[in-house]
């Protein structure tokens, strides 16, 4: 009996094959193309933080959300943080209702990028938390996408008002893919976010 594969499988191999390669491509491409910041600026200065940031992949959703992914209600709602923290106007904020699940576009994350801010306002119960995972992408010895998660819980008041700075992980000459994905604990929390920002020089 032949060993040999027909045409035909051997044709869906090969393509699944391509299509692998191009996936890891695409995903080494994208690493490299935004570990570029810049234009970081020192946005946070009136907080008293004068490192340099630089808006995350449509950091402000004023780009309607573009490379964002929401889920259980989470939305995009007209309206201003208190504060300017970038030249362009500023009208679209993130409403996170409990059960909401926003997910960040792909970051790119290396020694350069130690953390990130955002800014923040919990009209709800007092205490309420959100939960922040930084989601780290990589690709598997099976050539299939994996993650690795690291989780924080944040307050915030009921004014505007940037985060503290959170950890992004990265070991010397290594470079990461994270999303940043948004979740409240509890279903007296009324969150909204705003101006999603990277840290490239925190270490210089």
């Amino acid at each position: 009996m032949s060993n040999a594969l027909p045409k035909y499988r051997l044709g869906v191999f090969a393509l699944a094959a391509v299509a692998m390669l191009a996936g890891l491509a695409a995903f080494s491409s994208l690493a490299q193309a935004a570990c570029n910041y810049p234009n970081a600026e020192q946005v946070f200065s009136e907080y008293g933080d004068n490192a340099y940031y630089e808006l995350a992949p449509d950091g402000s959703l004023e780009g309607g959300g573009t490379g964002w992914e929401f889920t259980g209600g989470a939305q995009l709602v007209a309206g201003s943080e208190t504060g300017t923290l970038n030249d362009s106007p500023d009208q679209v904020e993130l409403k996170l209702p409990f059960g909401a699940v926003a997910i960040s576009p792909r970051v790119c994350v290396d020694e350069t990028t130690p953390q990130f801010r955002l800014m923040t306002i919990n009209t709800g119960k007092k205490d309420t938390k959100l939960k922040i995972r930084v989601m780290y992408e990589f690709v598997k010895s099976d050539g299939k996408l994996g993650t690795q998660n690291k989780d924080f819980e944040i307050r915030a008041a009921n004014v505007w008002a940037p985060t503290e700075p959170l950890e992004l992980k990265a070991d010397p000459g290594q470079e990461r893919i994270a999303r940043i994905v948004f979740t409240p604990k509890e279903k007296e929390g009324n969150w909204l976010i705003d101006d999603l920002y990277v840290d490239p020089f925190a270490r210089h």
